[in-house]
């Protein structure tokens, strides 16, 4: 049979490369039972959590996403159609001409007729119509069925198969919209950090700008008093300016950071709604990580590439029982008409069965049985790279967020050594015991501190989304029709 070779051609699968049961990241707990579901509510802001719940409903990426599971499931009802009995209701009616009814008579049956004709002809007394008494014949013959059919197609696995193939694609589908939403909201997440982060270096800046307006009218102060040169003077002018000059364009920052967060909640860029809040939340504790294997069942992508294997199995083996014979059962039941002078009508009904045995159909079969193979290897590689970058992402993560700390830690010391050279430098300033020099150099030292240590906190909150983007969550698998979790 060739089933058989057919399913010894497919040859054996490539399976996937995925994580050990014993694997391990490099840092962290393997504990999960503290690790958040809806993670961005560890940053206890009521605000951010209305601006996800937000994202989540109105993103047209989200919609989008929502739409393509709407039609995969569509094509899975499609799918089920083989698999179910077919019944139609057909009325048919056609006309010949009358003349030509003789034609639709088999010549055996015109001869019987004749026959018949001539014998009442020869029966003694019996007189034959005169011409003017038969009555005119029609010139069109009416033909006419109204038919109830019913048909069943049988074959050996094959629609079954290709259904559960589709349905594993819809399944897909689904995780790929899951898998939308969380890269939707690891975005607005970090938009909305970011727009704190700006709004933070905006007012950081114009603090910054009110203590060199502060320095330099000391300075002046001193110049009048010929305890300070015109050079010192100048200098912290220079300083000032240069201060300013860092407004605008944190300002533009800030504007650029709200058209983002704005567009990705579905809001008019021209015109965004967004909550009155600066500074930037203190890091929570770190979540359980559990352990790689986890991560297919965790991250959606992951999710949606194992079911395109399993899809891309079933589908091959939908292929292989193309060449299986398949079965048809069909019945109908109804009547059927006709008019030649006046309307004729009769019962009729029948009961069929066919198979077909598939021999040679121009290399179709084999063609789309290579693709089968081919398409079932190909998913199982792409499995395997989305669960090694997976993996990546989350070491590179761990990584970012232990090097971040430590360099938070160390800006931390920094700044709190910067303020006070500040501090120290400006009164021996102000008692005449150290240059104007020694104040600028002790400020500009501060004021690079604070700018880079709120970039560093930004930095290391950054590096927590990306790890609990990277690990996954199950909170994706509650988003209904209209992207709100349940």
């Amino acid at each position: 049979m060739s089933l058989l070779p057919a399913l010894a051609w497919a040859g054996g699968p490539f399976q996937p490369v995925l994580p050990d049961e014993g694997d391990r990241y490099s840092l962290g707990t393997v504990v999960r039972s503290d690790r958040s579901d809806e993670w961005w509510e560890s940053l206890d802001d009521e605000a951010l959590n209305s601006l996800v719940r937000e994202a989540l409903r109105a993103n047209h990426d989200v919609a989008a996403a929502q739409a393509r599971f709407h039609a995969a499931a569509g094509v899975t009802l499609q799918s089920a159609a083989p698999l179910l009995p077919t019944a139609s209701f057909d009325v048919g009616l056609n006309a010949v001409p009358s003349a030509n009814a003789v034609f639709m008579v088999s010549p055996q049956l015109m001869e019987l007729l004749n026959g018949f004709s001539d014998l009442a002809s020869s029966i003694p007394g019996q007189q034959p119509p005169a011409a003017g008494d038969d009555e005119e014949d029609p010139e069109l013959t009416w033909n006419g069925s109204a038919l109830l059919n019913l048909g069943l197609n049988i074959d050996l696995g094959r629609s079954a198969t290709a259904l559960r193939a589709a349905q594993l694609d819809a399944a897909a589908a689904r995780d790929d919209r899951d898998a939308v939403a969380s890269t939707i909201v690891q975005q607005v997440v970090a938009s909305w950090l970011d727009v704190r982060a700006a709004r933070s270096r905006v007012a950081l800046i114009e603090g910054q700008i009110e203590t060199n307006i502060s320095l330099l009218g000391l300075t002046r102060a001193r110049f009048l008093s010929s305890e300070a040169g015109a050079l010192d003077v100048l200098q912290q002018e220079q300083q000032l300016a240069a201060t300013r000059a860092l407004l605008p364009q944190s300002q533009q920052l800030l504007r650029l950071r709200e058209l983002q967060l704005a567009t990705l909640l579905g809001q008019d860029p021209s015109a965004p709604e967004l909550p009155v809040v600066a500074g930037l939340p203190d890091l929570p504790p770190q979540p359980g990580l559990g352990r790689p294997v986890d991560l297919v069942n965790e991250r959606p992508d992951l999710a949606a590439a194992s079911k395109r294997l399993q899809s891309a199995r079933q589908r091959l083996a939908s292929s292989a029982l193309s060449f299986a014979p398949s079965f048809r059962l069909s019945g109908n039941v109804g009547y059927q008409l006709r008019w030649f002078k006046e309307w004729e009508t009769r019962d009729t009904w029948g009961l069929g069965a066919a198979v077909s045995i598939p021999i040679f159909g121009g290399l179709q079969r084999i063609g789309g049985l290579k693709q089968a193979v081919a398409s079932r290897n190909a998913a199982a590689r792409s499995l395997s790279a989305a669960a090694l970058k997976a993996r990546a992402e989350v070491e590179t993560a761990l990584v970012r967020e232990e090097t971040e700390g430590r360099r938070l830690q160390a800006l931390e010391d920094q700044l709190r050594a910067a303020r006070v050279a500040y501090q120290e430098s400006s009164q021996r300033y102000a008692s005449g015991l150290v240059s104007n020099i020694a104040v600028l150099t002790a400020l500009a030292s501060w004021q690079v501190a604070e700018l880079n240590h709120l970039q560093a906190q930004r930095d290391l909150l950054g590096a927590r989304i990306d790890l609990h983007t990277a690990l996954g969550a199950p909170w994706t698998g509650r988003l209904n029709s209209s992207g709100t979790l349940r």
